[in-house]
């Protein structure tokens, strides 16, 4: 019996005959991405509304022990807060978001009991977690956002 193999493509081709593994995205690529997907979110959510990225956080190396991580580069970590009108039914926009969302995210579970409306959801390709939860902040009611992305490389002037 014969074994028929997939065709390689050109790229999958060059890359075994060199050797070579991928370049990974910069820190700048995936805070973009991360950035997209908290945007994509922030967008389901209709006027009247405020969108407050908190300050940003330091980039944090892919290979400490506390992530259990073992990648090189740094994660970037986009933290977005919208705030809503206290009618707005924060509940319903979380049961939304992973259709809205689309193909390639999954429902994940944090092992953590929460007491508020939440949702986590991972992406493996390009790799990216994303938590969208029901605040208050200061007696405002917000959707909060938390999206941690994949490993991106740092240049030397952005390494803290």
């Amino acid at each position: 019996m014969k074994k028929i193999l997939a065709p390689l493509t050109l790229g999958t081709a060059i890359l075994m005959i060199s050797g070579c593994a991928p370049t990974p995205p910069t820190y700048d690529q995936v805070r973009a991405e991360t950035h997209d997907v908290l945007r994509q979110v922030a967008d389901l959510v209709p006027d009247p509304k405020t969108v407050e990225p908190n300050e940003e956080f330091e980039p944090y190396p892919c290979d400490d022990q506390l992530t259990l991580g073992g990648g090189k580069g740094s994660f970037y970590t986009g933290q977005w807060l919208v705030f809503v009108e206290d009618t707005f039914d924060v509940p319903a926009l979380i049961d939304r978001v992973p259709e809205e969302l689309g193909e390639g995210w999954r429902i994940d579970k944090l092992g953590v009991p929460v007491n508020h409306p939440l949702v986590y959801l991972v992406r493996d390709s390009p790799r990216m977690s994303l938590t969208v939860e029901e605040s208050t902040l200061d007696g405002r009611k917000a959707v909060e956002l938390l999206a941690i992305s994949r490993c991106g490389t740092l240049s030397e002037d952005q390494r803290p």
